[in-house]
């Protein structure tokens, strides 16, 4: 994914704005994993790899992702933040 800068927050999760060091998808990653690594993430589903049919080994892993949102939620989120204002 290409770094994109954040022009607006609507939700920040873990106060990520107010960190002041997040303003970029590469930051947002990189807090991410920050976050993820002090909540031990690793420690949901324990260690997973196992060989498939394939012959090839793979790994479980819990992870972050960016998406683009969908409308729809977009809109959703948009009109909750407005009723709490």
């Amino acid at each position: 994914m290409k770094n994109l800068k954040i022009k607006r927050w609507i939700c920040d999760g873990d106060s990520l704005e107010s960190s002041g060091s997040v303003h970029d998808t590469d930051s947002l990653l990189e807090a991410a994993s920050d976050i993820m690594d002090s909540a031990e993430t690793w420690e949901i589903m324990g260690e997973i790899l196992f060989e498939a049919e394939d012959g090839k080994f793979y790994v479980g892993t819990v992870n972050f992702c960016i998406d683009e949102a969908n409308p729809e939620y977009v809109n959703d989120v948009l009109a909750r933040e407005q009723e709490s204002d």
